[in-house]
């Protein structure tokens, strides 16, 4: 077995480095940060509290791979074999030497790498040591019957496993081999797990030594990698600044050119200005200064000049009539606006009186509508309070008649159950008497409505009596004569609920 079963590499992650262009940096890994995965190996990132299992799938700038902060290759293989050696006491001197073959299988990577599973031989150790009587299979046999002690071994280990399986945080291991060893068998053995383990020793040296050097030549490549981009950035850099140097000047020099440039040109025009202010100054707008003015540079001939005066008055008398013409359009045509105007102002008013007498109208109307809204609002309100006031006697009739033959019924049953207990046999009482004497009843019907809020009683003869017309409900007796108009046949008569004492003696003597 590998001494770094199941753990196979494990790696500390430092913070990542800043990856992509110039505009778009983003945390990344570098490759080597991912340790490569053989066909039976899988990885185990990190991320807080959490641990993620890779089957090779993830790449340096994932997520999960970012934020990690270590990463575990676990060895998934099934069935290895791990040899786990005990001493257990003889009937002689010596001790015999138990060697167990666990056949060894993760279950769950990551609970392998959340506890730590490195030494899998302690484990599997602790494990034999604490099958219960193990170390006591050979303390009644001598070194010789190391058979004995070998069979009994593993007839115990194979009881224990069928009736407690046991799982070492994530990793399964079943017993398949146990050999009980001499002491000759004992040190060749000894021999042989030194030379191995110095011969592992070595080849992981070696393995280390080469990991360290292709390491070191990969950081020496890296550095010369960035030395190499650095200088690229910097010429880049300074042609850029160059660049920007010589647009810069020509910008510069082309601006004094425009300047200079401008500079005579404005001289120029500020002359031309000059010159044609104080010719308009002089001529103004007079086409005859003008025409005396080409005259005199010479632009024009002294028959131009005569004809152009000529035309000019000639121009000057039309305008004249023109003019006329124009101001007596103009009396005209205001003349006609006014009497347009006056007539509009009439009819303006005619439509306006009109209006307001609609208004009026309208209004008056409306008042009447809402004076007959009124008047009917009223009647209605009238009408119901009238029906509230029926209903409201109607209900208290209603609850009068329920409450009374509740009364009876519960006075004819505590008459009942007088005459059955044998209360009255031997006395001479009046029933009705005594039970209208059992206690006071709370009093119910308009009597109670009309009282103060403290509570009041009534006794059972009290409540015997009908109650009279005039404890009717406040309003009843001013609908006397609708009711004898427009009669409510719900209302019925009241004589049948007579529950006088002379009844009440009847019902309990039944």
């Amino acid at each position: 077995m590998a001494e770094s079963y199941p753990l196979v590499e494990q790696r500390e992650y430092g913070r990542p480095q800043q990856g992509g262009g110039w505009f778009h940096k983003r945390p990344v890994r570098g490759e080597d940060d991912l340790p490569l995965l053989a066909a039976h190996e899988v990885r185990i990132f990190r991320v807080g509290e959490e641990y993620i299992e890779d089957h090779g799938g993830l790449r340096p700038d994932d997520p999960v791979v970012v934020a990690a902060s270590s990463v575990t290759v676990v060895d998934r293989s099934v069935g290895v074999p791990v040899v786990v050696e005990m001493r257990i006491p003889s009937a002689e001197a010596g001790d015999f030497t138990v060697r167990t073959t666990f056949h060894c299988t993760v279950a769950d990577a990551r609970t392998v790498v959340r506890d730590g599973v490195t030494d899998v031989e302690a484990l599997l150790l602790d494990y034999l040591r604490a099958v219960p009587g193990l170390t006591e299979q050979g303390g009644d046999l001598p070194i010789v019957d190391s058979a004995v002690v070998r069979r009994r071994i593993d007839a115990r280990l194979t009881a224990y496993q069928e009736m407690r399986p046991h799982v070492f945080s994530g990793l399964k291991a079943y017993p398949r081999a146990v050999e009980v060893l001499s002491p000759e068998e004992l040190a060749a053995h000894v021999r042989e797990v030194e030379e191995t383990r110095r011969a592992r020793e070595k080849d992981r040296l070696r393995e280390q030594l080469e990991r360290e050097r292709a390491l070191a030549l990969a950081e020496k490549e890296r550095e010369r990698e960035e030395i190499r981009r650095e200088e690229a950035l910097r010429k880049e850099r300074n042609r850029q600044e160059y660049e920007t140097l010589r647009t810069r000047y020509d910008h510069v020099v082309s601006a004094e050119d425009q300047e200079h440039e401008l500079m005579l040109k404005g001289r120029q025009n500020g002359f031309v200005r000059n010159e044609m202010t104080e010719d308009l100054r002089l001529i103004g707008n007079d086409p005859i200064a003008a025409d005396f003015n080409a005259y005199r540079n010479g632009d024009i001939s002294a028959d131009t000049l005569a004809d152009r005066l000529r035309a000019a008055e000639a121009r000057r008398a039309d305008r004249a009539d023109a003019l006329t013409k124009l101001e007596q359009e103009y009396l005209e045509r205001r003349a006609t606006l006014e009497r347009d105007d006056q007539r509009w102002q009439v009819e303006r008013d005619d439509k306006r009186k009109e209006l307001e007498r609609a208004d009026r109208l309208e209004e008056h109307a409306a008042g009447r509508e809402a004076e007959s809204r009124r008047w009917e609002q009223e009647r209605d309100d009238k009408l119901r309070e009238h029906q509230e006031r029926r209903q409201d006697a109607q209900r208290l009739s209603q609850e009068q008649r329920e409450w009374a033959e509740r009364r009876l019924v519960v006075n004819h049953d505590i008459g009942k159950r007088l005459i059955d207990r044998g209360l009255v046999d031997n006395t001479i009482v009046d029933p009705g008497a005594f039970i209208n004497s059992v206690g006071e009843i709370p009093q119910y019907g308009p009597q109670a409505l009309g009282q103060a809020p403290a509570p009041q009683k009534a006794s059972a003869e009290r409540l015997d009596k009908r109650p009279a017309d005039t404890d009717v409900v406040d309003g009843e007796a001013d609908h006397e004569s609708d009711k004898e108009t427009d009669p409510d046949p719900e209302s019925g008569d009241d004589s049948d609920l007579d529950l006088g004492t002379g009844d009440m003696e009847a019902h309990i003597g039944h």
